[in-house]
Formats: C-alpha cells, structure tokens, sequence
C-alpha cells in the first residue's frame, strides 16, 4: 500500500519563501540597548514607525557583522552631516538587503555595453 507524504514546501511559490524567510529573523536584544537605539532613532525620524524599522535594521546589521550595535549607532552618530549620514545608512542598506533594490542611488548605473551582451538571461 503506498504512503502519503503531505510535502507543502514543494507546492510553495518560490517569492513567498523568500518573503516568509524574511520576516522569520529572529533576535536577542538587549533591552537597554534597544531604548539606546530606538531612542535615538526616533529623535532624527519623523514617526515611530520609521524608527522601529531602523531600530530593527540595525539590530539585525549588528547580529550579520558581529560589530556591537552602539557600535554602529556611534558611527552614525558621529558623521559630520546629513549627507554623511544618509551615504552611510544606505552602504548598511545595500550590504545586508535584498540585491534588487539599491538605495540611496539617484542615478541607475548605466552597464557596459560591450558586458551586457555577455551576460545571459
């Protein structure tokens, strides 16, 4: 008599994974460290919305690294102005995000023609 396997990953659209694995980071924080970090975060944000996401995305920046999270909140803390500010945030953006997006970037880069056509699709 044959057996039944229920084997849902199979069946799972391949965005949903990656959307559900995500979302699905789990963190230790530091209480102290996190009213740090959030306190911070919600003094140069205009809601607390904003700030809970940088709050969390440094967090997690800070677990990818293994660099201490005052650590990185002192670095961007210590930048001399907002344009500072705003180049280093998005070097964290682009380093541990998805690579389809790329932040902070006005201009998209033009590829090299003669590379381009190398490249298969």
């Amino acid at each position: 008599m044959p057996s039944i396997i229920d084997n849902r990953t199979n069946d799972v659209d391949p965005t949903i994974k990656i959307f559900d694995e995500f979302y699905a980071t789990n963190l230790a924080v530091n209480a102290s460290e996190f009213d740090i970090v959030y306190g911070y975060f919600r003094n140069v944000c205009s809601t607390a919305e904003i700030a809970s996401n940088f709050t969390s995305l440094l967090f997690r920046i800070s677990q990818q690294t293994g660099e201490n999270v005052l650590t990185l909140l002192n670095n961007i803390e210590k930048t001399p102005n907002k344009l500072q500010m705003n180049r280093l945030v998005c070097y964290y953006l682009n380093s541990f995000r998805s690579k389809v997006a790329l932040y902070g970037v006005g201009q998209i880069p033009v590829p090299n023609e003669s590379v381009a056509r190398n490249v298969v699709q």
